[in-house]
């Protein structure tokens, strides 16, 4: 890919002016035009990176701009020179954040879109915390502000490069970019027309300090040594699949509802069967599956991993060896780093967390962080329109936390028909965490929501692909409605199911 610089970086200022929405795309510049025309954008931002990248087989021509916001939070915006369809698109980023992943946004900048992304306020890995140490205003950027920024920002770019701003701007982000997504939605009804949000780390204090700790906990004993292994998630994979499989009525190597699977730890106990599990391993298993609960059996989040999970544990939530997992170690830096008024620091380990006395210190952190809001009537009242899903066979983010908080949103948005006029929830049978997983998980989400935002058209259902079966289609209707064989035909084609209502 070429490049033509035309000015460096580093500090861009946030344009602050107010801009009108436009309909249509703006004639695009010929020729030279389109250079001048990029350049301009950084005689008129300080200190920006601005480029012209030259056409690639898969993407069109774009002037870049990238540099920070008020000094701490990076971006970079890619804007189509020729081939612009007057919309905006911008995604999250999962984890902690901590790098501006533009390249995410490609496949809707092939479609047209001024495109735009955004580190979180930090730079660092995904899984480290330590950016946050004693860091209030950089935890205020994370939790919220660094994505409100870079989208008013980018929209003023584009309004200057364009002579008018985007007709439509949507946000689409899955796991911490998925908790972005509901803060958008709750905090900034007007940044986005159209939201995606997937597998949603919207309860971050309580996910990462309370569920991904218990998680963590249940799996050494109290002298450190690991107690549950990658071998006994398999072995539990294989027993649940066995048992659970067909209870939609197919034997297809998906499990449809986790809720409907009644395999018990017991059921695994030595010496029966072969291989089995022993007590250390059965307590831990029961406590996985199971809410995180206090001492007095209260239950501290909603749910725990579900059923059908177990073969994607390994490395999400069940470490190999004495390490830590995926889930542990963002458990730990969280309460290192960002859980408490005053940080605990490097030193702190998620095993001295106490679910008794420690769970009232997150609801501080817990007002910054969470998107959990079952009041949204802001972004519905915009207009917006709301996409929401979760994979039955998530192994780092349970989807009972999703259901519970979209249940929640139709009870105060007036029922389920009423929700559904903006807000559907959409939950993927064997797809693991984002995407990934035995059942179907690639699907265009974003073609459906601008359907809904431009032509008023819902959703009535997704088709997924791939899984076990690579080539296999598969409808999933909006929650609570689940897809059921008709009888005839492939079970791999998607034309074959129909909605049904539990």
């Amino acid at each position: 890919m070429t490049r033509r610089p035309i000015i460096l970086l580093v500090n861009v200022l946030l344009v602050a002016s107010v801009f009108a929405v436009g309909s249509a795309a703006a004639a695009d510049p010929p020729g030279d035009d389109r250079v001048a025309t990029c350049e301009r954008l950084g005689q008129a931002t300080a200190n920006a990176e601005v480029e012209v990248v030259d056409a690639s087989a898969a993407l069109p021509e774009y002037c870049r701009v990238a540099g920070q916001l008020a000094g701490r939070i990076g971006f970079e915006v890619r804007m189509p020179t020729t081939t612009w369809n007057g919309k905006f698109y911008m995604t999250g980023c999962g984890g902690f954040c901590g790098n501006v992943n533009a390249d995410a946004c490609n496949a809707a900048l092939a479609r047209g879109y001024a495109i735009a992304a955004s580190d979180g306020g930090h730079t660092a890995s995904s899984g480290d915390g330590s950016w946050g140490y004693d860091d209030t205003r950089a935890e205020v950027d994370y939790a919220f502000l660094a994505v409100h920024k870079t989208a008013v920002h980018a929209k003023a770019l584009i309004r200057r490069h364009y002579g008018q701003g985007p007709s439509y701007s949507y946000f689409a982000g899955c796991s911490g970019g998925g908790r972005e997504a509901l803060m958008s939605a709750q905090s900034y009804p007007n940044d986005f027309d159209g939201i995606i949000a997937g597998a949603p780390a919207n309860r971050q204090a309580y996910l990462a300090g309370v569920s991904q700790a218990w998680i963590e906990q249940a799996q050494f004993d109290a002298d450190g040594a690991r107690v549950f292994t990658v071998a006994d998630a398999q072995l539990v994979g294989q027993a649940v699949y066995a048992a659970c499989d067909d209870v939609d009525g197919l034997a297809d190597g998906v499990i449809d509802d986790p809720r409907n699977c009644d395999v018990e730890p017991g059921d695994l106990a030595c010496p029966s069967p072969d291989p089995c599990l022993d007590p250390e391993a059965i307590a831990a298993l029961a406590k996985i599956w199971d809410s995180p609960r206090d001492s007095g059996g209260a239950a501290l989040y909603p749910g725990g991993l579900p059923a059908g999970s177990e073969p994607l544990w390994p490395g999400f939530s069940v470490g190999f060896g004495a390490g830590l997992s995926g889930g542990g170690n963002f458990a730990q830096e969280y309460l290192r780093y960002l859980a408490f008024p005053r940080d605990p620091g490097p030193d702190y380990s998620l095993f001295e967390f106490d679910f008794d006395t420690d769970v009232k210190d997150l609801r501080p952190r817990a007002n910054l962080y969470n998107a959990t809001s079952d009041d949204l009537s802001g972004f519905e009242a915009n207009g917006g329109k709301l996409i929401l899903y979760h994979g039955w066979a998530d192994p780092l983010i349970t989807p009972y936390g999703t259901v519970a908080y979209y249940e929640d949103l139709v009870e105060n948005s007036g029922g389920l028909a009423a929700t559904q006029q903006w807000a559907r929830l959409f939950t993927f049978p064997g797809m693991g965490h984002c995407s990934g997983g035995p059942g179907p998980n690639q699907f265009d989400a974003l073609a459906l929501l601008e359907d809904w935002v431009e032509d008023g058209r819902a959703p009535e259902r997704i088709v997924a692909t791939g899984g076990v079966v690579p080539d296999r289609t598969r409808p999933v209707f909006p929650y609570p409605a689940v897809a059921r064989y008709d009888g005839s035909g492939s079970i791999d084609d998607a034309d074959n199911f129909v909605p049904v209502t539990p």
